[in-house]
């Protein structure tokens, strides 16, 4: 099956497609914050860097999800229209100019992954307050058994599942996740290849959703799933002002 045939559907139709997403690009970092860092990383994520990212043409949407205790203890996922809104010389623009409180924030960051992408794949139309959030890698030669897998076998059983309301499948596009920009050379990060995100409106659905995710199944296509993978709860939400134009 080609990737084409299983993606969601071009940035044309995203905004009017049965998704609960919106857009087709997606930023998703997830990080850890050094103890003498959290109230600063609070009021700086809350009050100016989500703001900040939303005031960004394209962007769409900015959440943030929390594991208490878990590492990595926070996700942080902004949807855009598409992956060129997460490239584009406006988001690098602020990336390369971060603030002054962006810049003494970050340092307090540990076992960050970030990555952007583009959705491949995506059912269900609502979004729920917990994301199991898993972060795969798989040579590119098995990469299609692996979407064919999930996307046809999975994700079908999961969003059948009382309170499961979505699937997605991300793609980092690696190139643009590599991009050496001034607020990158603050910390250090690693690249997940693909992610795999199942909202749920209970803890107790998106587990009951990653038992079906058989990793003697999955390896067998080749595929790595990191051993942190864990159910995140939303923190905050947030929308941007006003609709990009398409």
């Amino acid at each position: 099956m080609s990737e084409m045939n299983l993606k969601i559907g071009t940035t044309e139709n995203a905004q009017t497609a049965d998704t609960a997403l919106l857009g087709d690009g997606a930023v998703l970092v997830w990080n850890d914050v050094a103890s003498e860092g959290r109230e600063q990383f609070y009021q700086w994520h809350d009050k100016e860097h989500i703001p900040e990212r939303l005031s960004i043409p394209g962007f769409r949407r900015g959440r943030r999800y929390v594991r208490p205790g878990h590492s990595p203890e926070w996700l942080t996922m902004y949807e855009a229209v598409d992956l060129n809104v997460v490239v584009s010389p406006a988001y690098l623009q602020r990336l390369n100019a971060p603030t002054p409180a962006t810049v003494d924030t970050l340092r307090y960051f540990r076992n960050t992954s970030r990555a952007v992408c583009r959705i491949v794949h995506s059912v269900g139309s609502s979004s729920g307050g917990h994301v199991l959030a898993l972060r795969l890698d798989v040579p590119a030669a098995e990469a299609d058994a692996m979407k064919t897998h999930l996307c046809t076998d999975v994700f079908p059983r999961a969003v059948a599942l009382t309170s499961v309301v979505a699937c997605h499948l991300y793609m980092a596009d690696q190139s643009g996740s590599h991009i050496d920009t001034a607020e990158s050379s603050t910390r250090e990060f690693d690249v997940p290849a693909w992610v795999v995100l199942v909202e749920a409106t209970t803890p107790q659905a998106a587990e009951s959703a990653r038992d079906l995710l058989d990793t003697r199944k999955l390896e067998s296509l080749g595929v790595k799933v990191r051993p942190d993978g864990t159910t995140y709860a939303m923190e905050i939400c947030r929308l941007a002002h006003a609709p990009a134009e398409l």
